[in-house]
């Protein structure tokens, strides 16, 4: 085998893990309770779903950024096929989905941490403590600068691994198939925005198309592959879990708690299961949160340089309109997890990477005369099923606030 072929296949790799990565995240620490509340068979049909949907979005952003000969972001692709207004509302959206996501990550990890230093200092810790403790920890490290960052994800991501094999392992002797058999077919459609937040990798397509020298190919393989990884493990997460969870707990989840907390309300008697998912769930807080701090940071210190036509040198002021409104949000109203991903995943993913995909995709191919390296199978009736799709999907989540 050539050096170029090795080379290549191991780019090929790294794109697939990327991807990978990019998908396990702090969504499936609410997967279990949304599932709970539809059961096992509903909400793989879900997982089924949600994987095709994000799969074909993500080729769709493939074959738009392979429209361009230098590397593009997602705004700059949006504002060539729809206009700057398309820009202008991609951006929007960025902000909205960070902000969501920082809510949750808030709600979730001073849930635990309140837990720990409980625990430490055996006397009891406010959620409110809990959530300026993980504050704290997540705008010194991201403060630090990206090597800091890089480190820091590094041992979190080995404790994510290391927490959920142990969880299969001890937690597999304890599933009973029988906890499997309950079904809601009509709670579905709330395990589906979870998923969609769950399966989220599409923000790092143009990335991808850079790191892959546009090879159409290898762009489908890490992107099909690289989403169907998640895919795996979420299904036997999901397996365990609801195979732990007795039938008449199954479908009486409150959407206010997260796994360890449906769990422990079953009263689960396997003390070692719940310390595994306690541990899973910080580290997979953790390793969201901190990237994602990091790219907010970026993404509005770049939007404000172009905004005032000058280098902002200055990272204090960005750090307080990254970490205050989502803070203050976190502490004025609590118990926010699940409904922050929910609203993050079935209102601004749906638009992001759903709708605006689709969009583009249909809009451009009539502006394109040339330079058209790869299309998606389906001609325009692919983007068409995704944008239709997408519409049903949102008017599903604005029918709960009406």
């Amino acid at each position: 085998m050539s050096d170029s072929a090795i080379i290549s296949n191991r780019r090929i790799f790294g794109a697939t893990m990327m991807v990978t990565g990019c998908c396990i995240g702090a969504g499936m620490i609410g997967l279990p309770v949304v599932s709970a509340l539809t059961g096992f068979m509903p909400s793989v049909l879900a997982m089924v779903f949600c994987y095709l949907f994000t799969t074909l979005t993500g080729l769709l952003l493939v074959e738009a950024t392979l429209w361009f000969d230098g590397n593009v972001n997602l705004p700059s692709i949006v504002e060539y096929s729809l206009g700057r207004i398309g820009k202008i509302i991609t951006i929007i959206l960025f902000s909205f989905l960070f902000y969501c996501l920082f809510v949750a990550f808030l709600d979730g990890g001073g849930a635990i941490f309140a837990q720990i230093l409980t625990s430490i200092l055996r006397q009891p810790v406010t959620h409110d403590m809990g959530i300026l403790t993980c504050l704290i920890y997540v705008v010194v490290v991201a403060y630090a600068g990206t090597r800091a960052t890089d480190y820091s994800n590094r041992i979190m991501f080995v404790g994510l691994v290391v927490s959920y094999f142990m969880l299969v392992v001890v937690g597999m002797p304890h599933v009973r198939a029988e906890n499997l058999q309950y079904t809601n077919w009509s709670a579905i459609f709330g395990v589906v925005p979870i998923l969609l937040l769950s399966f989220g990798y599409q923000n790092l397509v143009p990335t991808l198309v850079y790191y892959l020298h546009k090879d159409a190919k290898a762009l489908r393989i890490a992107i099909v592959v690289g989403n169907f990884i998640p895919f795996l493990v979420y299904f036997l997460w999901n397996t365990i879990i609801l195979g732990l969870l007795p039938i008449h707990h199954v479908g009486a989840a409150d959407d206010a708690q997260m796994v360890a907390g449906l769990l422990a309300a079953a009263a689960i008697p396997s003390i070692s299961v719940i310390f595994f998912i306690k541990s899973f769930s910080l580290f997979a807080i953790l390793t969201s949160f901190l990237p994602s701090a990091v790219s907010f940071v970026d993404f509005l210190k770049d939007g404000l340089s172009n905004l005032l036509h000058q280098r902002v040198s200055n990272d204090v002021p960005i750090f307080f309109l990254v970490f205050l409104p989502p803070t203050i949000c976190a502490l004025v109203y609590p118990q926010l997890f699940l409904q922050a991903l929910g609203f993050a995943g079935g209102f601004i993913d749906v638009l992001l990477f759903g709708i605006l995909p689709a969009l583009v995709v249909l809009v451009g191919r009539r502006r394109m005369t040339a330079n058209r390296r790869y299309q998606v199978i389906g001609g325009a009736v692919t983007p068409s099923i995704i944008l239709m799709i997408s519409v049903i999907l949102l008017y599903l989540k604005i029918s709960e606030f009406i």
